[in-house]
Parts: C-alpha cells; structure tokens; sequence
C-alpha cells in the first residue's frame, strides 16, 4: 500500500471513529464521543496506519478520556489505580519544564498539591478541596485538552518533588481520616468488637470498667494467630503505626520483650500472640484511611475442676455419664470460653456422692433455699467441697476450684420469692480457694441435653469469675447486679446466647500486666 493510500485510509478511520461510525459507514456506534488513543491495532490495516493515526491524534491535540470508580485526594478513597490515573493525567497536562509527579498510585502531599493548584488555576476554584471526584468539575477540566493551556509554568513553584510517600505516624491526625470497614476475624470466634462498636460493647448500660471506644478491639491467646479481615486494597501499601513496632512487624516493650507480630496477608490483617499485654494499640493507614485495633494478649486462664455425680436417693443417680461429662466441658471450652476469653476449664477428678455419705435423703428435687438456712441443701455439700491452688501457666491470675455437684432436678428459693422456682444452675463460692457449682443434669430418659449443660456451665463460671458488675439504669444509685441485660449475651438471665462481652473478657481473663511501648 502507497504511502498515499495509508494516509488516506488513516485519516478517513480517524474521521468516522470520531464520529461515531464504522469505517464501512454501515453500522453507527451508541454514543458519539472523542476518538480514543491507545485504538486498538486490530481495527486497522497496519501497524503503519496505526503510527500516522496515533501521529495525527497528537497534531489534533486529543486526550485520552480517564474515569475513576472512587475519589482522589483530600479525605477521598485513594484506590491505587485511580489514584494512579490522576497522576499520569495531571503529568500530561503540567508544563513539560516542572517536575512531574511519580505515578506510583500512593496519595501523598505532592499529588494533593498539585490537585489543588489545578483547581485553582484551571478549574477556578476559588477555595479547593484538593480532590477529584467521580462525576465533577474537576474531572471534567482533566478530560480537556484546553486545561493544558491554561495551566501556565509557575515560576514560583516547587524546583524538584520526592516521590509521594505516606506520611510518617506523628505527623497524621488519624481523627481525621475516613476510616477503613472492619469485616471480622476470620475464625468467627468472639473475642471481638468491630468499629464503630455497637452500643452494647461493654455488655450492660454501665459497668464498673471503662474501655476505648475510638477503634475495634480483640483479644488474642499467647502462642495463637488470629485474622481480621478488612475493607482495604490488597494490592496498595499498608503502614502499622505504634511506638514499638520494628521493620518486621514485631511490637515490643521498652525491656525488649516482644508482645505481638503484625503484619499482613492481602487484605487481612495477621496478628500473633507472644507475650501478656492489656491493651495493645496499632494503628493502621492505607490510601488516606485509618483503623485504630486494640490488641489484647491473653494468657490461657485455668480452671480447675472436681465433679460430683450426686444421688439423690436409691436409684436417683444423676443421669450424666463421664464420656457425657468430657463433652460438656470440651464444648464449653472449644465453644465458648477459649475462643472469646481465653478460659479453659480442667477435670481433675470426679467421683460419686450418695445419699448416705451426705445422710440425707434428697428427694426428686434438690433445693437452693437461701429464706431458711437450715433448709437449704446446698450446705450439705460444703463438706465434700475441695480446695486446692494449681499454677496457672503463662503467669494468669490465680482461680478459685469450682466444685461441681451435677443433679436431676434443682429449684432455687431467693430472698422476696413464695415459691421456689426451676433453675439449671447456680454457683456459691465456699472459702477462699473454692467454689460450688451445681448444675441440672438436663436429662430426659437416657438422653442428655450436652451443648445447653455446657452453656450452663460456662454461664456459672462466669458468675464466678465476673461477680457483679451491672448497673441495669442510668442512675448510679442502682445497685450492681449480677446479669447481663442483652439476650444474645452468655451471662443474661437463664442463658440462651454465648456472647462475651470486652467488660466480661476482662473481668473473667485480666491481663494486669500491661508493658511499656519502647519509644523509638
């Protein structure tokens, strides 16, 4: 083909291109817009054609249309490949004679720099907002090629720029970031609140402890790894800001211990246990967005264990056996106490406690009778009820033995009520080092109802370890009670939920030790 013919044939492309045809002139295009560079090669004869296509583009002075799915700049999303994309357009429209930005997809102060002064000089903004938005006037001036005329050298301006970096950590007001959507850990275990926490967080209206409210929280057991998933770009810069963290994500304290690692795993975020911590701090940026976490790394809380199948009379044994009983206790832990606080409880015996050796005849029915004294049958066991201190590893705080005494039926008689009434379980604490737990034994026949004794159980330990730090009111006068208000939560009022709450966590796991952060 003749140098002609190819000028010719590209010309007459470019023509109907822009017009909104196609070249045989048969079939018109939807929508009527600028020719586009790069044109891909296949619509044309030669590479040639493409070269004088490209060639006359240039001399007609044609932009390249951009869109972006989010905004860019000041208190924008920043996604990396929009941000990348104002950067090339804003480098194609600077004066060829000024430093041009790096287009590394990294919102820093130089690329909202020199969005402002676009603003200003060519979009005429009297104030600007140093952001490009999706559908604006600002988007609109970067897809015209006049903007290039009208942006002029300033002679007063920056004679070199760094590449964009994100800022360092004490010069970052993070309040004043949008911040980035937790979605959750991973293992779907409790032992977590998101941001902004609900309004539950701390488990009743008020209690005795007082926790941050400024970012989401999770607790994390000494040699375990948890991830949190989180609303971020897997593919752009992560930074973790904290006093003590090094290079490689390791948090110390000022003695050198190492606490915890961070570091992440696409979008999330992955955290390891290594040492006790109260309360942990990081705080996290990307693309212009921040999430503040608090980490609390727990060490394993044991505690221990002595049950009694109690027989109520000649033939009115308890009806849980001990393979029953190992269930019971290895779903409360697994399921409930170790996921969310970091609680395990420990069998360390367990033995028969007839009627005769507490000589007397139980009946059908035991009964917590807290009117009468001399009624009340939970007395009887106080006798077999066993005391004994067990080191706890990892330096936990120390706990009281629970003695646990399984029946066939129990009703509780309380100050103020007529009548006793039916209850699954009920805990007492006896001496220092002691505790009596006695649960229903929720059988009907042979078949034992396993996964609410567990929850039964975990709900009296938690009496235990928590006491009473409820106020159900806004008026201080209130006297502390003993339950949660909210259904969905482990300690509410004959349990029908699993959920612990921090204020509880802390309580039945405290992680007094809390290390200074080296200060770097």
């Amino acid at each position: 083909m003749s140098s002609a013919r190819v000028f010719q044939s590209a010309t007459r492309n470019l023509f109907c291109h822009n017009r909104g045809f196609s070249k045989d002139n048969v079939r018109k295009i939807k929508h009527n817009r600028p020719a586009q560079l790069p044109i891909p090669p296949c619509s044309f004869h030669s590479q040639i054609e493409l070269g004088v296509i490209q060639y006359l583009a240039k001399s007609l002075k044609m932009l390249q249309r951009i869109q972006i799915e989010r905004s860019v700049g000041e208190m924008a999303r920043n996604d990396m490949a929009d941000v990348r994309k104002v950067q090339e357009r804003l480098n194609e429209l600077l004066d060829p004679n000024r430093p041009q930005l790096v287009p590394d997809g990294i919102n820093g102060p130089n690329t909202k720099n020199l969005i402002g002064e676009f603003q200003k000089k060519v979009v005429g903004l009297a104030n600007p907002d140093r952001r490009v938005d999706p559908v604006g006037r600002t988007i609109s001036a970067l897809n015209d090629i006049a903007s290039r005329e009208k942006w002029k050298h300033d002679p007063d301006g920056p004679g070199t720029w760094e590449p964009d970096r994100p800022e360092p950590g004490k010069f970052i007001d993070f309040d004043k970031l949008p911040k980035i959507p937790v979605i959750g850990p991973l293992d779907h275990n409790g032992g977590f609140d998101s941001f902004p926490p609900p309004a539950q967080v701390l488990g009743p209206t008020e209690v005795e402890a007082r926790v941050e409210r400024d970012g989401a929280w999770i607790m994390l057991p000494i040699g375990s790894k948890r991830q949190v998933r989180l609303d971020i770009n897997a593919d752009a810069p992560v930074q973790i800001f904290n006093n003590g963290i090094d290079e490689n994500g390791f948090v110390s304290s000022f003695k050198s211990e190492q606490l915890l690692r961070a570091t992440f795993r696409g979008n999330c975020l992955v955290l390891e246990g290594l040492a006790s911590c109260k309360t942990c701090q990081l705080d996290i940026v990307q693309n212009g967005r921040h999430l503040r976490i608090y980490v609390s790394v727990k060490p394993v809380r044991m505690i221990p264990l002595f049950a009694f199948h109690v027989q109520h009379g000649p033939g009115m044994k308890s009806r849980i056996s001990s393979s029953e009983l190992n269930s019971i206790i290895q779903i409360a832990n697994t399921e409930i106490l170790q996921p969310q606080c970091n609680v395990k409880l420990e069998l360390k015996d367990e033995r028969d406690l007839t009627h005769k050796d507490i000589a007397q005849h139980l009946g059908t029915t035991f009964i917590d009778n807290r009117n009468d004294p001399e009624q009340d049958e939970l007395r009887l066991f106080e006798p077999f009820a066993i005391e004994r201190t067990f080191p706890q590893p990892h330096g936990a705080e120390p706990s009281k033995t629970v003695n646990v005494f399984i029946v066939r039926e129990m009703k509780i008689a309380s100050i103020g009520e007529k009548k006793p009434r039916r209850v699954m379980g009920v805990m007492r604490s006896s001496g220092r080092q002691a505790a009596l737990c006695v649960i229903d034994d929720q059988s009907i026949g042979r078949i034992t109802k396993v996964k609410p004794v567990a929850t039964i159980l975990a709900h009296e330990i938690g009496h235990m370890l928590i006491g009473s730090i409820y106020t159900h009111g806004k008026n201080s006068i209130v006297s502390p009670r003993v339950h949660n208000p909210f259904k969905d939560a482990l300690m509410y009022h004959g349990p029908v939920g699993t959920k612990l709450y921090r204020a509880e966590i802390e309580a039945m796991n405290p992680t007094k030790h809390q290390p200074l952060p080296v200060i770097l």
